[in-house]
């Protein structure tokens, strides 16, 4: 029988009003779970959201005054999963309360299942990342800890340190290679905590795999800057030295100062050149194989530094400079060598008073055998009377003395 067109229209608009209030009520519940879930339960009783807001507040405060969870506030979350079993929530409150208790396996089912539920949820991957490290299960751990390391900003900060212990056992490296395998951050991070103690030479370069010496652009990755670091720290120079090469993808590096052209060469600091920049001035390489320094003379600065392997001997620094400057006054700029680990200064050579012409500077100093590692730095010390100085520089040379 067909419906009166007075009846199909009240019948269209009882729908549309009924799908309005749905709409608000919706809103209002949703605007009011979190804050006053009370109030949200007068609204809407028995709505999924509100359920789980109730039982979270009396748990809350029954968790406050040292007392369990009470039987209805977990009858309320079984409630809530009957009436949404596609929502996570009532599995990760249900899986916190059995980790409270101690029954860890009764955790780990709860947790899987609201990991199932929701892939994105950072507090079931970690609990089981948790559960399958402490329980003899590596290659399910670390896969959690890999997902949770991108899920939350800063999750890897409770897992790398684990990652890292873990590498150390003589099962780890085939786990963990496959792991890093499809996730660098990860292994970046780990290899990073790992590089904190030189000990962990070996190991690392067996993780890193091929990758050592793939860095671009030239400058070393935060893993291998870190394990450069450390060793220098130690007074393993040698050590430090061939894992440079092998990031630089160099089989050797002449004694002296490394690419005294201060051209632009894939080989990260500290055994290259390290160049400063900021408000007080900065240093480039030119086109001309030299370098070019400007420098505002308000504050001190270091514009060029690299670490040198020289052996006991004398030896002549020299070089040529190009200096324009808005007064006649000395440069502030200096270059200075000195012992890495007794921070002896062997050589103070001030750029001077050159101005507007091409003029040598040189300087000798001598390397005593308790100095295994030197660094040569140009700096600038900031003078009573700021004025803003150019410099080039080229045709570097440490030539060691045979008299």
């Amino acid at each position: 029988m067909a419906i009166p067109a007075t009846a199909r229209t009240i019948l269209v608009v009882g729908m549309a009003l009924a799908g309005a209030v749905h709409a608000v009520r919706s809103a209002v519940v949703h605007h009011s779970v979190k804050s006053n879930p009370d109030q949200a339960a007068i609204f809407w009783p028995g709505h999924p959201r509100v359920e789980l807001a109730v039982a979270m507040a009396e748990i809350g405060k029954a968790g406050r005054a040292g007392k369990p969870p009470a039987a209805a506030s977990v009858a309320r979350i079984w409630t809530a999963a009957r009436r949404a079993p596609l929502a996570a929530d009532p599995f990760l409150i249900r899986g916190a309360i059995a980790q409270s208790e101690n029954r860890a396996e009764l955790a780990e089912r709860l947790f899987v299942e609201a990991s199932r539920r929701d892939p994105r949820s950072a507090a079931a991957r970690f609990f089981l990342a948790q559960r399958y490290l402490s329980t003899g299960r590596p290659g399910e751990g670390l896969r959690q800890a890999s997902i949770l390391v991108r899920l939350v900003s800063g999750g890897s900060e409770a897992f790398v340190p684990a990652v890292a212990q873990y590498a150390k056992a003589p099962d780890a490296l085939p786990a963990l290679r496959k792991m890093f395998a499809g996730d660098a951050i990860l292994r970046d991070a780990v290899l990073s905590e790992l590089a904190r103690d030189a000990g962990n030479y070996d190991l690392i370069l067996k993780l890193a795999g091929g990758e050592v010496g793939k860095s671009e652009p030239p400058v070393a990755s935060l893993w291998q800057a870190q394990l450069l670091s450390t060793l220098i720290n130690l007074g393993d120079f040698a050590r430090a030295r061939t894992l440079w090469l092998r990031i630089s993808g160099l089989r050797a590096a002449p004694a002296g100062i490394f690419n005294p052209q201060f051209a632009r060469l894939a080989a990260p600091a500290p055994f290259n050149w390290s160049f400063g920049s900021g408000e007080f001035g900065f240093a480039e390489p030119t086109a001309g194989n030299g370098l070019q320094i400007i420098y505002y003379g308000r504050a001190n600065a270091e514009f060029a530094n690299q670490t040198l392997l020289l052996v006991p001997g004398t030896y002549k620094l020299r070089m040529r400079v190009v200096r324009k400057r808005d007064s006649d006054e000395d440069s502030g700029l200096t270059w200075t060598v000195e012992c890495v680990k007794a921070k002896d200064v062997l050589l103070n050579l001030p750029i001077g008073d050159i101005q507007g012409v091409a003029r040598p500077i040189a300087g000798r100093f001598t390397v005593l055998a308790d100095c295994p590692a030197q660094t040569i730095r140009l700096a600038g010390t900031a003078l009573e009377y700021a004025s803003s100085e150019q410099l080039t520089i080229d045709d570097l040379q440490l030539v060691r003395q045979t008299q």
